[in-house]
């Protein structure tokens, strides 16, 4: 904006308004300046747009790895109601370690708020100490113990449930459920869920990718583990779960059935029998909230938007992967 002044010849100040549109402007002058912009392409940032609204046009997405198809179709929902609104989105991909550089964001009000799709505890905990004095809402992951932030999220129970029933309608018994991380709520939902109808159902746990499901499947055949189907915390892990039972010249679902979780593209093209979470959806639904939000904190609302759970349905795919239980 001190370019476009100093070309122009007039002052920062003048700059301003002539961007904001909120004092006026001698048509001359603005003619000058707007000749100006035009001839450098420039594009007003957060801080001209703070001049007209208070705040900056663009808010944050912090997902925990955007390599997992799942969080990508999120992210895809939450710049699809973010354009429809006029924002921006950055979208801040983190581990456990690195740096937290969009919780700078938005203290320096460089973006109006954040939608965090939670995944790690020392992260989450940042997160909600944020979120008392800035917008934030959070997606996909329940927040054990916390009922402060708007939360969007699917019904993992009843997903668990789903895969429970539908293994044991085909006669399976002994089952493999690999979970996900024990500390995440979806997770734990998912396997109380399974177990409801396969109440013998073993345990593994690791991330949600399909290395996990690979080195888990892995382990269990090893140890010797009897077990007629597997039931995927996510279709990441279940790929990677189908990948170590044909290395192992296992035929799926002849001699093993196999579900995953999320039912993003790759489980189409695979025949995989998933349950389809709402991703987009959820992203959309998501983003909305926090707008919400973002307007309520900006305009000091005597009466603020009360912190809820959005619980969206889930539905069963049946495709290739799932079959009658081997007879014994």
């Amino acid at each position: 904006m001190q370019q476009i002044a100093r070309i122009a010849g007039v002052s920062v100040t003048t700059v301003s308004h002539v961007l904001s549109g909120n004092r006026p402007v001698s048509p001359r002058t603005a003619e000058r300046v707007n000749a100006v912009i035009q001839r450098y392409d420039y594009v007003p940032v957060s801080a001209a747009r703070r001049l007209k609204n208070g705040r900056g046009g663009l808010i944050a997405l912090v997902v925990p790895d955007l390599t997992i198809s799942y969080f990508a179709h999120v992210a895809k929902g939450v710049e699809r109601a973010a354009e429809a609104a006029g924002l921006g989105v950055i979208i801040c991909s983190v581990s456990l370690n690195a740096p937290r550089r969009h919780l700078d964001l938005v203290r320096e009000g460089t973006v109006d708020g954040i939608v965090h799709l939670a995944y790690n505890q020392q992260l989450d905990r940042e997160i909600v100490a944020l979120s008392a004095d800035y917008p934030v809402v959070i997606a996909d992951e329940e927040l054990p113990d916390t009922t402060t932030i708007p939360t969007v999220t699917a019904d993992n129970l009843h997903g668990g449930r789903l895969i429970g029933e539908h293994l044991a309608s085909l006669g399976h018994r002994r089952a493999l459920v690999i979970a996900g991380p024990e500390s995440l709520v979806s997770s734990s939902q998912r396997v109380v869920g399974v177990r409801e109808k396969l109440p013998k159902a073993l345990v593994l746990r690791g991330e949600f990718t399909a290395d996990a499901g690979y080195r888990l499947v892995d382990e269990a055949l090893a140890s010797g583990l009897r077990f007629t189907c597997i039931a995927a915390a996510n279709d990441d892990q279940a790929l990677g779960a189908l990948r170590r039972l044909r290395e192992a010249g296992i035929d799926v679902p002849g001699d093993m059935s196999i579900t995953g979780f999320d039912d993003g593209a790759v489980a189409d093209a695979v025949g995989l029998t998933t349950v389809r979470q709402p991703a987009v959806d959820m992203g959309v639904r998501a983003c909305e909230l926090l707008i919400e939000k973002i307007q309520e904190m900006s305009s000091a609302s005597e009466k603020p938007m009360p912190a809820s759970i959005e619980m969206l349905p889930v539905e069963l795919i049946v495709r290739r992967t799932t079959g009658p239980a081997p007879k014994q």
